[in-house]
Formats: structure tokens, C-alpha cells, sequence
């Protein structure tokens, strides 16, 4: 039987300027299920950054930690897209983010300033077929 409280794993996003210069306020992050066959995805999370770039929390579902103990028992993680905006910078999608059963982790983002005059840019796609670098959150991602 599924147990919630570790068949989960919590995910925080920051977000800052290109090169992680300084971190971006009232950055819009949403967070999806990876596209399925026919492209669509269900989203679990949308919400914004805190004045030092940060998102809440997100606890998303993963498979059981029990997967990754034999070849057979199916994938030990799950995959999410994870995508951030914000006016006057070029929008970024995440694709393939990983996330393991108990381990929280931080998405490092950082958006690149649109040149003067432009409203809107096209958006970065993080994809190589690898799954994301996500960093182990050393933080207590309860609080």
C-alpha cells in the first residue's frame, strides 16, 4: 500500500537573475506531470516566489523508494516540468526534472533580462533527454 509520507518528495524552486546574481520576486512557477503519448500534462502547482527568489514547498508523488532496490520493481523516480516567468525576462521550461522518494531538492532557475523594448521572449527549453541537476535542499523543507 502506497504510504504518502514517503512515496513523496519535496520540491523548491529558485529563481534568480542570468548567473544567479541576485534572486527574482514574484517569479511565476508551475510545476506539471511530464507530457504523456498524446503531449498532455496535468498541472499540480502554480505559485510565486518570495522576495529571496524561493517558492514554497511542493510535495509531489513519487514511486516507492522500494524501486530502486530491484531492476524489475519499475522506475525509482518520477519526471516533472517545471516551468518560470516573469515580465522583462525570457521564460524557461525545465523539462525531465527528476524527483526520488524522500530526497527534497532545489531547482536552481535563472532568467536572462529581455533586451530594452521587448515585451516577451521565447522560451528556454532545458531538455537534453537527461534527467535535470536538481540540488539535495539541506534545509528542513518542512518549515
Amino acid at each position: 500500500m502506497p504510504n504518502p509520507a514517503e512515496d513523496s518528495a519535496v520540491l523548491r524552486v529558485i529563481v534568480t537573475t542570468a548567473l544567479g546574481a541576485l534572486p527574482l520576486a514574484d517569479a511565476s512557477v508551475t510545476v506539471s506531470t511530464a507530457a504523456d503519448e498524446t503531449g498532455a500534462r496535468d498541472l499540480l502547482y502554480s505559485v510565486r516566489t518570495d522576495t529571496g527568489g524561493m517558492t514554497p514547498p511542493m510535495t509531489l508523488p513519487t514511486p516507492p523508494r522500494a524501486n530502486s532496490m530491484t531492476p524489475d520493481s519499475g522506475l525509482p523516480y518520477a519526471v516533472y516540468t517545471v516551468e518560470v516567468a516573469r515580465e522583462g525576462y525570457t521564460p524557461v521550461t525545465a523539462l525531465h526534472v527528476t524527483m526520488f522518494s524522500g530526497v527534497p531538492a532545489v531547482l536552481p532557475v535563472a532568467l536572462t533580462p529581455l533586451p530594452e523594448n521587448q515585451s516577451s521572449g521565447q522560451t528556454d527549453l532545458t531538455a537534453t533527454g537527461d534527467p535535470q541537476v536538481l540540488y539535495h535542499d539541506q534545509t528542513n523543507a518542512e518549515e
